[in-house]
């Protein structure tokens, strides 16, 4: 009868289960690696604004007076939306909605990127003609249910 003992007792370390671990051990820190080179090159990340002090909370975090009201003659006592991008859809939203690819209202209303590129975005102007909010979005035509609910706040 064979000794089923043999290899059990312990006076060789397994090898095997150590070189496993090391495998498996690379093979997850090379997938984080490839997942953050592939997020950091990603249009996503692309949206996000590299001056720290401009980043998006998404929500009403404003409370300054609508850059260029006039030029973009926004309406007293009625919401606004000032949607910024060069080639985008305006969301069909009950307010006063002004689509614009002018640099200088970009940079006026903090959707002009550092390498000067114009959104996509867009700002909420409230009946006061306040700034209230804005953020960058690549498909504002797509959001529509939550501008809404951000205009029906800045009545």
């Amino acid at each position: 009868m064979a000794d089923r003992t043999a290899g059990l007792t312990g006076d060789a370390p397994p090898v095997r289960s150590a070189t496993k671990a090391a495998v498996s051990v690379v093979v997850v820190l090379a997938i984080t690696v490839a997942g953050v080179v592939v997020y950091l090159t990603s249009s996503a990340h692309g949206l996000h604004d590299p001056v720290h002090a401009l980043q998006q909370f998404d929500l009403f975090y404003l409370d300054q007076p609508a850059p260029l009201a006039e030029q973009l003659e926004l309406q007293p006592g009625r919401p606004a939306l000032v949607v910024v991008c060069e080639d985008c859809q305006a969301p069909d939203v009950d307010a006063h909605v002004r689509v614009t690819d002018d640099p200088d209202v970009a940079r006026r209303y903090g959707l002009l990127t550092a390498e000067g590129r114009i959104g996509p975005g867009y700002a909420v102007v409230d009946a006061m003609g306040t700034l209230r909010y804005r953020t960058f979005d690549p498909a504002p035509a797509a959001h529509t249910e939550e501008i809404a609910v951000l205009l029906d706040a800045a009545r």
